[in-house]
């Protein structure tokens, strides 16, 4: 009689400790919901039209939760940027170069909390693609500000991120094009052949190197982004009796308009290179889909086992448990969201003097740039967004 009652009073204990254990996962995730909900605002602000609103909600980031903070720097950066602001974007992009590679390590208790309810407890390292994006972005940047240096820094770190997730990121034709310019501005031509010759593999045509500058003329470089990257949403898989599969998916990404470009009232026809961020993005998370397939296996075990344990004692119970474990399935739709939906490299070779240029994408306002002096021998950068 003593052992079954030390068995009803162990299996009660082992109840209490998972229940407590669920409820205290549960109060994690809300309260993780409240201190990400400036990142929340932030994107209303942005796609608003009020960049400088959306950087001042964020700040320095410590309001948004610490599994959010690299989702909260890479928002920023891209804010900043657009903003013209390349030197804080730079700080922050650093910044979330440094929490990709310090969050490299796996979390044995975060995993375990994962597996008992969704990807969402764990802390966010951005897909392969927004990884490589930190890196494209910075060398934007230092381009930008005249460092060229600093700009062949970054494309030697994304090269090795190209090397690590070669067939994710194979269609990123702008960032590949865009260390070939680094590794240009440097006059180290051997690199640069070797990039444009992974270039042009990867866009099934024949290698070309880049045309130099004729006598009198300069180069102008521009960064366009076009819209906004396709979001990720949750599919939904039911299986009776109390079992839901929750996985990531990007939406599918949309036309991007052409680009126009008049200098002086004549349409120009400039060497483009261009990346549809969405599809990158999709080809990336597919690469995961083993991985986040396996936690679901091993999710639905885990839960499976917690209702039949709690069923043992009470079936209310047990009932009760599996709706609350049903609810708690949720997909991992955190990302990158303020990133553009195309990303263009445009270089156009213009006679050296001042000129005025028109730069319009579909029924965007066309953006001017006016009064563009342009040196014999120089690059001019600008970054626009539409």
């Amino acid at each position: 009689m003593a052992k079954i009652h030390s068995s009803a009073a162990q299996g009660r204990a082992n109840q209490g400790m998972i229940c407590s254990r669920i409820l205290l996962t549960i109060l994690m995730i809300l309260l993780t919901g409240c201190s990400s909900l400036p990142l929340k605002k932030a994107r209303r602000a942005f796609y608003g039209g009020d960049p400088a609103q959306a950087d001042l909600i964020l700040n320095d980031c410590k309001k948004v939760s610490p599994r959010d903070q690299l989702l909260c720097h890479m928002e920023k950066g891209v804010i900043l940027h657009d903003l013209g602001a390349y030197e804080k974007s730079t700080g922050v992009l650093l910044e979330s170069a440094r929490l990709i590679k310090a969050q490299e390590q796996i979390s044995i208790r975060e995993q375990s909390s994962a597996v008992l309810l969704n990807d969402n407890v764990t802390t966010y390292k951005g897909e392969y693609c927004e990884q490589l994006w930190v890196h494209t972005f910075l060398m934007m940047n230092f381009l930008l500000q005249h460092k060229n240096e600093s700009a062949l820094v970054e494309a030697k770190q994304a090269l090795e991120v190209f090397d690590r997730y070669p067939v994710s990121l194979e269609n990123d034709y702008f960032t590949r094009a865009l260390i070939a310019l680094c590794y240009e501005n440097m006059n180290l031509w051997d690199d640069v052949r070797i990039e444009y010759d992974k270039l042009y593999r990867a866009m099934g045509q024949k290698p070309e190197m880049p045309v130099l500058a004729e006598p009198g003329t300069g180069e102008l470089v521009l960064f366009v982004g076009q819209g906004l990257i396709p979001p990720k949403v949750s599919t939904n898989i039911i299986l009776p009796p109390s079992i839901r599969i929750s996985v990531p998916r990007y939406k599918a990404p949309s036309e991007a308009p052409p680009l126009v470009i008049r200098s002086d009232g004549q349409i120009l026809a400039p060497l483009t290179r261009s990346t549809s961020m969405g599809a990158v993005a999709e080809k990336s998370l597919e690469q995961r889909s083993a991985a986040i397939l396996s936690r679901q296996v091993l999710r639905v075990g885990a839960k499976e086992a917690i209702a039949q344990q709690f069923g043992k004692e009470n079936e209310f119970l047990e009932d009760a448990a599996r709706i609350i474990l049903f609810l708690l399935e949720e997909a991992d739709t955190r990302s990158w969201e303020l990133l553009p939906g195309r990303l263009l490299l445009v270089r156009i070779q213009l006679d050296a003097g001042v000129h005025n240029l028109e730069i319009s994408s579909g029924f965007s306002k066309t953006i001017g740039l006016n009064d563009l002096n342009i040196i014999e021998g120089t690059r001019v950068y600008r970054s626009l967004r539409f």
